[in-house]
């Protein structure tokens, strides 16, 4: 079976100056369809850059990006937003919500995108209010919620467009532990009730322990490929 993801050789570097940074080594990675994956390293350790490539928000120096079997990193500009829109959704530390926009209007952006009518937009942005338990907070602007309200409410959006793909940027960054703990639930449950793939950027084992698999990076290059004990797991 063809996988979701497939890296070859992946390399990243960039040129400040006259002297290039290399911030990723040759990956290469296999991830399936239905998989839940947490990115770990220390700071610089290429972590969110590899994140980025596989949102196809950054491009690769080197090597190859499959996915479903496509190779996208050397697609045209207008190809990768189609990609995006399409096949990915996003969650990151910082909730990027439009705050003049209610938590329904913020959850159907991306469909703004899809030529779906305006019905369809509200009631396919209502379901995944509801799937994230803010059904009853849509018509709430921004400050009028709380920072896991938020989070949610970009969960929300990043799965209305019905991505086979979540990334996920240090999604807990900004959240106290119950919130965090709160989230990551939330994900757990998208991963064994509808088996979305998400790969998720933390640096909190605790958060990580979510996982079924664990990636570490270190200098650029994967140092670690973890599958967690199941058992262990549900304790």
């Amino acid at each position: 079976m063809t996988p979701l993801i497939r890296l070859v050789k992946i390399t990243k570097a960039y040129r400040p100056g006259l002297h290039p940074v290399t911030v990723l080594r040759g990956i290469d990675l296999e991830v399936a369809a239905g998989e839940f994956v947490a990115i770990m390293g220390p700071s610089g350790s290429g972590k969110s850059t590899l994140l980025y490539i596989l949102g196809c928000l950054d491009r690769p120096t080197g090597g190859e990006y499959f996915l479903e079997g496509r190779e996208v990193s050397h697609l045209k500009p207008d190809e990768l937003a189609a990609v995006r829109n399409t096949k990915l959704g996003f969650v990151f530390q910082s909730f990027f919500l439009l705050p003049r926009l209610t938590a329904l209007e913020n959850a159907e952006l991306p469909l703004l995108y899809s030529d779906v009518p305006a019905g369809e937009r509200r009631r396919r942005a209502l379901e995944v209010l509801e799937l994230v338990g803010l059904g009853d907070r849509a018509g709430h602007l921004p400050a009028e919620l709380s920072g896991g309200e938020m989070q949610r409410v970009a969960i929300a959006r990043a799965l209305v467009n019905r991505p086979p793909l979540l990334l996920a940027d240090e999604p807990t960054g900004n959240l106290d532990r119950a919130n965090s703990h709160l989230i990551m639930g939330i994900f757990r449950e998208l991963h064994a009730r509808q088996g979305l793939t998400l790969l998720m950027v933390t640096h909190d084992p605790e958060m990580a322990a979510y996982a079924r698999r664990r990636l570490t990076l270190r200098d650029g290059e994967i140092v670690a490929d973890e599958t967690a004990n199941e058992e262990r797991r549900g304790e």
